[in-house]
């Protein structure tokens, strides 16, 4: 550390940043949901494509008063129209603005915390826009017009996949990814090659140099020219966070040149590191400036420490090195936020690597020569195209292997910091082994400190041996996670109002506490709003990483089309279906789970009627789960229920579930109560509430709460709520 100063320096800001996270975190922004404003703004980027584009505006005032410094502004479905504008145009815009959402479940991706780290305090859809003052800012214009120029290069030349997938490599235009590419490449562990990273800034940096040193200036005035251009190659491509990286680290590189001076790429990477986090300190908290600085790392460790200082590693082994550097460095950041990995990325990035110089290459010549010659422009795309072609297969098939993703959970603070140690150590004894002479003690220690890293971040802790019961935060739907003695039960899974709910929040929840299994997925009746997220867990368990032991329904003669299509869809994936009436019992894990409604020739009008009434005991612990039931089927089991510990309310708290006579009968100490925000039916009904409050119940909803959360351990009760 004394030859790096400033690695000393990064770990010092790193320290401060830490200790005073709070203090910079303290600012709590106005909270708004959809009011109508009008205000002044000034366009400081604008993102996406063409037709759709996505504005990030600074100095937002509202008459004479400052809203915030900055907020992103989208159309307005119909209504607004963004096209035309100018960086640098001032802008008055009316519409509805919005805060950005906190989590409701652990797991769940933080869309607020992810903005406010950039600066970005509110999204705003606008409904009307009118330019106050036209002027604009030429240089970042003009390389927005070039940008869009290339990109529309590119997919009039490509397929639309492999097009998204090369503008996002070359200009960081990400508008045309595909939710499935995104997928893929993330669980095979290559999306870094999807941002403007390292390689990328590179290769066009020391291209530029070499071909202005040999053959046009010398290098000082090379250095300089190449450094010009990088920074207006980084603005180009929207300076996200690997960028910034990127091309400060090429420009120490050629300060090193201009100044005669010896290249140090961990200096170079504290150095970028220490600008970026001066600059935004809470940047330090995201998975993107984590994931660029530990790949950048885990490369020059293993590349460079094992080729520089043990010559029985060939070149040919590079690339190898740099696949497993990443792989190590960035497993702990992966499991922090994501909670599984791919264990066949290191091969598969030790395949795509190579390919991605040339691909980087053609893209840009394909770019280039579109322009003077279509036909040649799609020639050299036609390289681009058949390299896309191969990462893809190679990903779909990556993907389809046994335990390609392994859920971990997340690992917790000290499994991190002594990962990290221990990879420390390891490195360490491994520049003092080389050789003959290398000490034993030293040899037996290296070989046992990184499988012991390993192992030690791999690690779940041992669940207490008591009953917790989760409500998940699904907006309008239902979904209940029950986990006792590392056996899981679901009971529904789906929303009305939230996209992809079983791969955002339930499987997203499942994943962070390192849950592979669900033993068995209680269904209580047909409607969407329960089954949504559990259809699409049910379709995709073997890609997503679960086992599902069973699917379970409510056994009736008579059955909606709903009912049978996630019956089919059972069959078709392999689950295995059982069926409960009235009577029928499973222990799983130490609890007794109870059906109480329907019976089989119960002859329901709605299909609500029909849900399945589950009681769970666990020691003195009694929990009543009732789906969507209202009052018709509450008077059905009115005399099969006795006090109740805790009661998953009816129908979202409809006001036709809950009744007087049902409550008296269960008298529950706790009623939990799901439904979404603001949703068009005005759940849960205050007379519901009302009834609930006289009955004697303590009410949790998840819009105010969160996930709620019951442990038991037989005996005494404790919730907790996530918000």
């Amino acid at each position: 550390m004394n030859k790096r100063p400033l690695c000393t320096a990064l770990g010092a800001v790193v320290f401060l940043i830490l200790l005073f996270r709070g203090y910079l975190e303290q600012e709590r922004p106005e909270i708004y949901r959809g009011e109508r404003k009008t205000v002044q703004c000034q366009i400081e980027e604008i993102s996406g494509q063409e037709e759709a584009p996505v504005l990030t505006v600074c100095d937002v005032v509202e008459g004479d008063t400052e809203l915030c410094r900055r907020m992103r502004i989208l159309a307005s479905a119909g209504k607004g129209n963004l096209t035309g504008l100018k960086i640098g145009n001032i802008l008055t815009v009316t519409g509805e603005i919005h805060s950005f959402s906190h989590p409701g479940n652990p797991g769940q991706f933080d869309e607020y915390q992810y903005y406010r780290d950039q600066g970005i305090f509110y999204l705003f859809f606008a409904e009307t826009v009118t330019v106050r003052d036209s002027a604009s800012k030429k240089l970042e214009q003009w390389l927005r017009d070039v940008r869009t120029v290339l990109c529309q290069r590119i997919m009039s030349c490509l397929p639309p996949e492999e097009g998204g997938v090369a503008a996002a490599m070359l200009l960081g235009e990400k508008g045309a990814l595909s939710r499935e590419i995104r997928s893929l490449y993330q669980e095979n562990g290559i999306s870094h090659i999807l941002a403007i990273s390292g390689l990328h800034i590179s290769l066009i940096g020391a291209g530029i140099f070499f071909f202005l040193r040999s053959f046009i200036m010398p290098m000082r005035p090379a250095a300089l020219v190449t450094g010009t251009l990088l920074v207006l190659y980084g603005q180009l491509t929207g300076f996200s966070i690997s960028a910034q990286r990127a091309v400060w680290m090429m420009l120490c590189f050629l300060m090193a040149k201009f100044f005669g001076r010896r290249y140090d790429i961990y200096c170079a990477l504290a150095l970028s590191a220490l600008i970026q986090l001066l600059i935004h300190p809470t940047v330090l908290f995201q998975a993107g400036f984590l994931l660029s600085y530990g790949t950048v790392l885990g490369i020059a460790l293993f590349v460079r420490q094992f080729q520089q200082t043990d010559r029985r590693y060939p070149e040919i082994c590079g690339v190898f090195l740099g696949s497993l550097g990443i792989q190590i460095v960035t497993a702990p950041i992966l499991l922090y936020y994501y909670f599984e990995l791919n264990p066949y990325s290191v091969f598969v990035n030790f395949l795509v690597l190579p390919l991605v110089s040339i691909l980087l290459v053609m893209s840009a010549a394909g770019c280039l020569m579109t322009g003077f010659h279509q036909g040649a422009g799609r020639f050299l795309f036609g390289a681009v195209h058949f390299i896309l072609l191969f990462y893809h297969r190679m990903g779909a098939l990556a993907r389809e292997l046994p335990l390609a993703c392994y859920i971990s959970g997340r690992p917790e603070g000290w499994q991190i910091l002594l990962y990290y140690l221990l990879l420390i150590l390891w490195i360490v004894l491994h520049n003092r082994v080389k050789g003959k002479n290398g000490k034993t003690g030293h040899k037996l220690i290296r070989a046992g400190a990184l499988p012991a890293a390993v192992l030690l971040l791999l690690f779940q802790i041992p669940e207490k041996k008591q009953l917790q019961i989760t409500n998940l935060d699904v907006g309008q739907g239902d979904c209940t996670c029950i986990r006792l003695s590392g056996k899981t039960v679901l009971i529904d899974g789906g929303s009305s109002d939230v996209v992809e709910v079983g791969k955002y929040r339930i499987s997203k929840y499942l994943k962070y506490y390192g849950i592979r299994r669900l033993d068995y997925i209680f269904i209580t009746h047909s409607d969407s709003d329960h089954t949504s997220g559990i259809a699409e867990i049910i379709q995709d368990h073997n890609k997503m990483g679960f086992d599902i032991g069973a699917l379970v329904l409510p056994d009736v003669k008579k059955r909606d089309e709903n009912y049978k299509a996630l019956e089919q869809l059972c069959y078709n994936c392999g689950i295995t279906v059982k069926k409960m009436k009235k009577g029928d019992r499973i222990r799983v894990g130490g609890m007794d789970i109870r059906c109480i409604h329907p019976r089989r020739d119960y002859n329901w009008r709605t299909e609500n009627d029909y849900s399945l009434v589950l009681s769970v005991r666990y020691g003195k612990f009694h929990g009543l789960f009732v789906g969507d039931l209202e009052s018709a089927g509450e008077q059905e089991i009115l005399w099969d229920i006795r006090d109740a510990d805790y009661l998953k309310a009816g129908h979202h708290g409809s006001a036709g579930s809950s009744g007087e006579e049902f409550l008296a009968a269960l008298r529950p100490e706790i009623a939990v109560i799901s439904a979404g925000e603001d949703n068009r039916y005005g759940h849960p009904a205050p007379a519901a509430l009302e009834r609930l409050r006289k009955a004697g119940a303590d009410i949790y909803s998840t819009i105010d709460s969160g996930a709620v959360t019951v442990d038991t351990d037989g005996a005494g009760i404790r919730v907790s709520t996530y918000k």
